[in-house]
């Protein structure tokens, strides 16, 4: 039973190569994720995935519209970005009975025409930040808007407000138009004056353009879109409001490397970020797949297929995929929402176009109707040294000092390190200094901290292992604060480790779905718990090893392949030799440090193919020893090609071998 789904990305505001770095990121992430689905669905569905890549606007609409007409009936899709082409687009899918999902939280959903919504924009979130601040402004209040999204709310909530200013950019299209009217709005204002946006990326961008110019120091609440790296800088204090967390999930770093066969920058992650939503259709798909009967598949039933993607509820299931969770209602909405208010401090914008963000220090969230509200914790890890890597007992050993910016008087109490070692249970702590933060109840206290974490260790390419060590924190109570996850620009990229070397460094979210069964009629919830998690890629330094093992190793096949070039009449000296290395190799195995648990190796494989090229040698001279002379030189003729081509052989699959150790190593794991 075959499905079809397509995955499509429309060009976007931005330079060409990023809209084909996007859009080929896409295109290679839908064929690792076909290989995944491949793997999970068996012999029991097939899910054709496919990508396509259109322009922007109408004419990418008709690019759009003409593979629709390739795929048959029932096919699965994603709506676009730009709320409003997708009425066209609705139109074109529903005609062809498809299942559509769409990320605009002002587009209806209808799961009995499988038009579902995805969106995570917690929306009364965002009005709860912009009540605050409003109520902490004392000057005037500027709202710029499109007449979409929060508009109505916010005109209604504030129109009696004396200080409240709405302008409309709804029916102005031409660039040099919007600058002239943004130019005409900000003139007047004043540093103390608050400005919240409801725009498009092309008339915020000349709000920005014109409060760096002036240097302005304005507070300004951006609603709605993209705003990393899309800017030189900025410097005036702007709180963006977004539906996901910046920081990547561990799964998504492990597809970056699948994709990408290396590690990317920050700002390079931070492009994907806002496209990698439309990789989770597939998989939402497969999974509400992989609930269906073998013959509601064969009958391509669309209403079970509906029934089981509605059966992730939020409650009973969750939906969990690379990034993101879903659970829907009856209408096909999804409910699991959430809005992270972000900063971007101008101590961390060091580079031109790289704006690294933080959390802000109040968030904000809609939990059953109830506006909740939470502070944030901001740690950070700074490693002096990591005296243990220990792969037998599976723990390392590190050193480092942990800021944390809090308002607790000992912040460390309230949080968790998940993976401190069970076996070798070490963790102390001393503080070092503590300060208050001026105009705020924040203080920041430094912390001197040596503790065991354990990890889980790959031995299999000893000595040229990679390992993944990591260190996993939580809070010990989410209900009124939030941690803010390591940004990846701040995290540790250079401390002191004996033997080995760091290949790079990642800080990402670790998401896992939990089952429970409560009370006496064993009722089923699911939820998903997160762990932010800071780590490290090392590569073992082999130069030792390599010494201890090679030197000899050398004088032993030397001494082997010698013995092949003796005559006929020294044929009793050559199995002497060969007798005599063999056993050497035995002393030399046993002499050689090896990693706990015991694994086949890298050096177990080379002395298995010392063991087996000796022992050929060995048994076919004494054979060819005992027939004739003819026989024992065609023997010898045979060996010296076979050990130079079985050597060659060996470290050819040795180096392959070495060169996937990066692709071994993944992050989204459980110790």
């Amino acid at each position: 039973m075959q499905f079809n789904c397509l995955i499509w990305y429309s060009n976007l505001a931005l330079p060409s190569e990023d809209n084909e770095f996007v859009a080929n990121f896409l295109g290679q992430a839908c064929k690792v994720i076909q290989k995944e689905i491949d793997e999970v669905a068996g012999n029991k569905y097939h899910l054709n995935l496919e990508f396509l890549h259109i322009e922007k606007g109408e004419e990418g609409l008709k690019q759009l519209f003409g593979k629709f007409s390739t795929l048959q009936d029932g096919f699965f899709t994603n709506a676009h970005s730009i709320t409003k082409y997708n009425d066209k687009i609705i139109k074109q899918v529903t005609d062809k009975r498809a299942f559509i999902f769409h990320q605009s939280p002002s587009l209806a959903t209808d799961a009995n025409k499988n038009i579902f919504g995805i969106s995570r924009v917690d929306r009364q979130a965002k009005l709860s930040l912009i009540d605050d601040e409003i109520s902490r402004s004392k000057e005037k209040i500027l709202f710029l808007h499109n007449e979409e999204r929060l508009y109505k709310d916010i005109r209604e909530n504030y129109k009696n407000n004396s200080s409240f200013i709405e302008h409309s950019f709804k029916d102005i299209e031409d660039k040099d138009e919007i600058k002239i009217k943004v130019n005409e709005l900000l003139s007047n204002i004043k540093n103390e004056d608050l400005i919240i946006l409801d725009l498009n990326l092309k008339y915020f961008r000349e709000v920005f353009n014109y409060l760096e110019e002036a240097n302005a120091t304005n507070v300004v609440i951006n609603t709605f879109g993209s705003v990393e790296n899309r800017f030189k800088n900025i410097s005036f204090k702007l709180i963006q409001t977004v539906g996901n967390l910046a920081t990547p999930s561990l799964s998504i770093e492990d597809l970056f490397l699948k994709v990408f066969k290396r590690d990317l920058p920050s700002e390079k992650k931070n492009l994907l970020l806002d496209s990698v939503y439309r990789l989770e259709i597939p998989l939402l798909i497969s999974q509400a797949l992989d609930k269906c009967e073998d013959q509601e598949l064969r009958d391509l039933d669309s209403i079970a297929i509906r029934q089981a993607i509605l059966s992730f509820d939020g409650s009973k299931d969750i939906f969990l995929g690379k990034r993101l969770q879903f659970g829907f209602d009856e209408n096909g909405k999804n409910i699991i929402n959430e809005t992270f208010c972000y900063t971007f401090p101008n101590s961390l914008q060091i580079k031109d176009y790289v704006t690294p963000k933080i959390l802000n220090p109040r968030q904000y969230k809609t939990v059953k109707k109830e506006d909740l509200k939470f502070n944030c914790i901001y740690s950070y890890i700074d490693i002096l040294r990591v005296t243990n890597i220990d792969i037998q007992s599976r723990f390392w050993t590190a050193e480092f000092y942990l800021d944390v910016v809090s308002q607790f008087d000992d912040p460390i109490e309230e949080l968790i390190f998940n993976n401190l070692s069970t076996l070798n249970d070490k963790f102390e702590y001393k503080t070092i200094w503590s300060r208050k933060e001026d105009g705020t109840d924040y203080a920041t206290i430094r912390y001197y901290v040596v503790a065991n974490f354990d990890f889980l260790p790959l031995a299999d390419n000893y000595p040229f292992d990679w390992q993944n060590l990591f260190i996993s924190t939580t809070l010990k109570d989410g209900s009124h604060h939030v941690l803010q996850p390591i940004p990846l620009e701040l995290l540790d990229k250079d401390f002191d480790i004996n033997e080995w070397v760091i290949e790079r460094s990642f800080s990402g979210i670790k998401y896992q779905k939990n089952r429970m069964y409560e009370d006496t009629d064993l009722k089923k919830t699911v939820n998903v718990m997160s762990e932010n998690r800071v780590g490290w890629i090392m590569r073992r330094k082999n130069t030792a090893t390599l010494l201890k093992i090679g030197i000899p190793m050398f004088f032993l096949i030397f001494l082997v392949y010698y013995s092949v070039f003796l005559d006929y009449q020294s044929a009793s000296d050559s199995i002497g030799i060969l007798t005599t290395t063999f056993l050497s190799a035995i002393a030399l195995y046993f002499s050689v440090e090896k990693p706990e648990p015991k694994k086949m190796t890298i050096i177990d494989l080379i002395f298995v193919w010392f063991y087996i090229i000796n022992g050929i040698t060995v048994v076919t001279y004494g054979l060819a020893s005992f027939f004739s002379e003819k026989m024992f030189y065609l023997t010898t003729v045979s060996l010296k090609g076979l050990i130079p081509v079985s050597l060659i052989g060996m470290g050819i699959y040795l180096y392959r071998r070495i060169l996937k150790n990066r692709e071994d190593i993944l992050l989204d794991r459980e110790v």
